[in-house]
């Protein structure tokens, strides 16, 4: 037992020294006292709580739920908070790399900075712990409001970029809720079909091949030949075939496991193309641009908005050639739902994938049609 220590004078009576060792409380604390050393280099689970108030940690409990966690990480990031190394610490907690974008200074609003993470987000429940981090990692003045991935198109500018890739109002995305940060997610499914022979009867456009050591154009006298020269084709059966289809609007048709519609999505790339090295469509690692005449392949392509279809998983997608809205009313509706597309060609090009959809990713399907 520690011995009790006072400081009394010299000239202190008897009677002061008794008082003093009567009230003094070291031998009951002293044993307890000696254990708190090194406690908090492996404390128990009860005193996790009052750790993480000494060290105010508490506003990080939402996004790091393992106290021991939160102890290791959490001092380690209030050293470093306020700068980029917090933000990219705080984001490692919850799986998630990111680039800061910091608003240009002539910009009215200048404090407000962007997250290009490094991939579409795994699932929606991720990203109010990203805004929240986030938000907690960076100075006062500063504020996050976007994140985005795989899809990001921004506001115009005037004699800063071009209309044609820009939009009008303001950053792609959407929120999750009204003072939440807007999220831009985009995903590509491209998809390299040729056609099958049954699919190209059912669109009426087959072309029987000559037969062996038949002459090709006397075959093809009683087809209905398209007003172009003959040797502006490359191969002209699989040309006149494509020359043939209808035209149309093209869909496309998103299905669930169970064959079900979920809803149709109109195209905004229908085009006739062919491989050209300045062309403004891409696919497969080459670029094609729309031809007129001597195509053999179509490419269409089909992009949803945010949300359309969330709270359903598509198994297989689809393409619908021609088709326009049931309800005359609705002549240029982009999503449609199940029953609302009027009749036309018959699906093709049908491919199995797995999309879930949600309310901040864009999906994106690209076919290469070769015929």
């Amino acid at each position: 037992m520690t011995m009790p220590v006072d400081l009394l004078p010299p000239e202190a009576t008897a009677f002061e020294r008794a008082l003093s060792e009567a009230i003094d409380i070291t031998p009951r604390v002293d044993g307890a006292i000696s254990s708190l050393y090194g406690i908090k280099f492996t404390p128990p689970p009860p005193l996790l709580p009052f750790l993480v108030y000494e060290y105010g940690l508490g506003e990080l409990t939402p996004y790091v739920p393992n106290l021991y966690d939160l102890l290791k990480e959490g001092v380690a990031w209030t050293r470093v908070r306020g700068t980029p190394a917090a933000v990219e610490r705080a984001l490692g907690w919850l799986g998630y790399t990111a680039a800061i974008e910091e608003a240009a200074v002539r910009r009215a609003r200048w404090n407000l900075f962007q997250l290009a993470l490094d991939r579409v987000r795994d699932d929606e429940d991720d990203l109010d712990p990203i805004d929240g981090v986030a938000n907690l990692s960076t100075p006062l003045r500063s504020v996050f409001w976007r994140g985005f991935a795989g899809y990001d198109i921004r506001p115009l500018e005037y004699s800063r970029n071009r209309w044609s890739q820009t939009r009008w109002s303001s950053s792609s995305g959407a929120r999750l809720r009204a003072d939440g940060a807007k999220w831009s997610f985009g995903r590509t499914y491209p998809f390299d079909h040729t056609m099958t022979e049954a699919e190209l009867k059912t669109l009426g456009v087959w072309v029987d091949p000559p037969a062996e050591g038949e002459d090709v154009e006397p075959a093809w006298l009683d087809i209905e030949w398209p007003d172009i020269a003959w040797n502006e084709f490359g191969n002209a059966r699989s040309a006149l075939m494509l020359l043939s289809v209808p035209n149309g609007t093209a869909w496309a048709c998103f299905r669930d496991a169970g064959g079900s519609v979920i809803g149709y999505r109109r195209a905004k790339v229908q085009q006739r193309v062919a491989v050209d090295p300045t062309g403004p469509y891409q696919f497969g690692g080459l670029r094609f641009a729309a031809v007129p005449t001597g195509a053999e392949m179509m490419l269409v392509e089909a992009l949803t908005d945010f949300g359309e279809g969330y709270g359903s998983t598509a198994a297989s997608v689809s393409l619908i050639l021609a088709a326009e809205p049931a309800d005359p009313a609705r002549p240029g509706a982009l999503w449609l739902g199940p029953g609302e597309l009027g009749a036309g060609l018959p699906e093709i090009a049908v491919t199995p994938l797995d999309i879930e959809f949600g309310r901040t990713v864009r999906e994106r399907v690209r076919f290469l049609l070769r015929f």
